[in-house]
């Protein structure tokens, strides 16, 4: 809340008093009005938070191994947080590199040999083997069918078993996890029926034309370029699935909240982890609506905290929300507040999200003004004053002032440079008093 010193209202005591008083010194504490840089401010609770949250998927589906990271720790940007078992990968990579190298071999033939009677036979038996491709896949389908309406039925089960609370939500998960699977396998193993169709009809085209250009064999080099193409546009798929079994972090931060445990099979878009950007940290502070209306985007701020210690640093306010929200204080109190950003650098602090600090948002300032200790200052028939000094004795003096904060206060007018003033009031304090410095 901004710190408005409390002016105080000056008494006029009767003159009974100020006899009283006569011939005897009051001793004050005095100083001079000096040049000064006088600023207002803003003064809030605030924390820190992380502005970036970066969730991090199964990047492929597969099993996944157990993550050893835990909620808080801190990883760095590039390090392994998380891994895929690649080994079915890398069988299915090594059987593409073999297919690759034999067209590579079979096209460098074409320009030594004509198709030959074993070539027709090869032909022929490849439609005989894409034949029983379509037939195992359709056959596949089949049994898929079957499991994945056991798995549909089961799910639905679950679903209402869940819904009764007579079963958990692990089991209905698994139940979940179980059919889906099942449909994704289905829909591959259609895909599978499809690119063996496609195959057998190549195969079948491969082989009329060998049976009906025997002495024309470009043809193969043409069927086992287009091959090759594919191989190798399966294997860079492959290869860059291989590459996603490592999973590292994307920024530096603290693990923020981790969603499985042990060696589990998982699909591809589940969540593993979600980790902060350490470089997004930034400050939030909910200040009051009646205390918005001089601030702006780029205010200086000063930060200082139990979590700073007797370090003071500097940000500045970044964002400024455009709505306002009703929030209970500590003491119960509605308040209407207006959430505020304040960006600082964080390099040197590493401050951790969640860390409780004071600001000071500077709204206005004046340098190399007159000013005085704003405790010397209160309020007179309306108007502003304080005393000066004249020898020994304290004389009211009224005074414009400009900005205000806890320590100083402006003076426009009133009072020059270097005149010397009573800079702590006393409630014996009267026009006229004779006065003597505090030593």
């Amino acid at each position: 809340m901004k710190r408005i010193g409390i002016g105080l209202v000056l008494v006029v005591v009767a003159g009974l008093v100020v006899t009283a008083m006569r011939g005897q010194s009051l001793v004050v504490e005095m100083s001079e009005v000096s040049r000064e840089t006088v600023f207002e401010f803003v003064v809030e609770d605030a924390k820190t938070r992380l502005d970036d949250e970066y969730m991090i998927d199964m990047p492929i589906s597969g099993t996944v191994e157990r993550i050893n990271l835990e909620i808080g720790d801190m990883v760095m940007k590039g390090d392994v947080i998380a891994t895929v078992d690649p080994y079915a990968l890398k069988q299915e990579i090594l059987q593409v590199k073999a297919l690759i190298r034999q067209n590579d071999a079979f096209e460098v033939g074409v320009d030594i040999a004509k198709p030959k009677e074993e070539d027709i036979e090869s032909a022929e038996l490849r439609v005989k083997e894409m034949n029983d491709s379509v037939s195992i896949a359709r056959k596949s389908q089949d049994v898929l069918k079957i499991n994945r309406d056991e798995a549909r039925k089961a799910f639905e089960r679950s679903k209402g078993l869940l819904a009764a609370g007579a079963t958990s939500e692990s089991l209905y998960d698994e139940a979940e996890l179980r059919y889906k699977g099942l449909e994704e396998d289905l829909a591959r193993a259609v895909l599978e029926e499809g690119a063996a169709k496609k195959a057998l009809e190549q195969a079948g085209i491969a082989l009329k034309r060998l049976t009906g250009s025997i002495d024309d064999n470009e043809y193969m080099r043409t069927s086992y370029q287009a091959e090759s193409e594919g191989l190798k546009a399966r294997l860079a798929l492959l290869q860059d699935d291989m590459k996603k079994t490592t999973i590292t972090a994307p920024v530096s931060g603290p693990v923020l909240e981790k969603f499985i445990e042990d060696q589990r099979v998982l699909l591809a878009g589940e969540p593993l982890l979600k980790i902060g950007d350490m470089d997004s940290i930034e400050i939030e502070s909910d200040v009051l609506s009646e205390e918005i209306a001089p601030m702006r985007v780029g205010n200086k701020v000063e930060i200082k905290g139990k979590a700073l210690q007797d370090r003071v640093i500097f940000g500045k306010v970044k964002r400024i929300y455009p709505s306002g929200f009703m929030k209970i204080s500590s003491l119960g109190i509605e308040q209407q507040r207006v959430r505020t950003i304040i960006e600082f650098d964080n390099s040197e602090v590493e401050l951790r999200p969640g860390t409780s600090v004071d600001i000071r948002i500077i709204t206005a300032d004046s340098e190399n003004t007159l000013a005085i200790p704003d405790r010397a200052l209160f309020r007179h028939q309306e108007a502003w004053a304080l005393f000066v000094v004249n020898g020994d004795i304290a004389e009211l003096k009224t005074v414009e002032v400009g900005w205000r904060n806890d320590d100083w206060a402006e003076i426009v007018s009133g009072v020059e440079e270097g005149t010397l003033i009573v800079s702590e009031l006393k409630n014996a304090l009267v026009d006229g008093l004779k006065v003597s410095r505090l030593e």
